[in-house]
């Protein structure tokens, strides 16, 4: 009878939950940046705003636009 001992948090082939980051749209973020939609789809391509591609659509990292809108904000 060889029972396996309990997984510990270290162990990297422990399951363990994983939260995922709140995503905004590309409307969401159009409207927060007060542009179009067609506008900020043109940014997440040229790089001037940090984004994320999902098949053809773009999506943003709730934190990471937060804290780009701020420091432009600040600038």
């Amino acid at each position: 009878m060889n029972k396996k001992p309990p997984q510990s948090a270290a162990d990297p082939h422990s399951p363990r939950e994983v939260a995922l980051e709140p995503l905004y749209d590309a409307h969401e973020v159009a409207e927060k940046c007060n542009v179009s939609a067609k506008s900020l789809h043109k940014w997440a391509r040229e790089g001037k705003i940090p984004a994320v591609k999902f098949g053809k659509l773009w999506r943003f990292r709730k934190s990471t636009i937060d804290a780009w809108l701020d420091a432009k904000m600040a600038s």
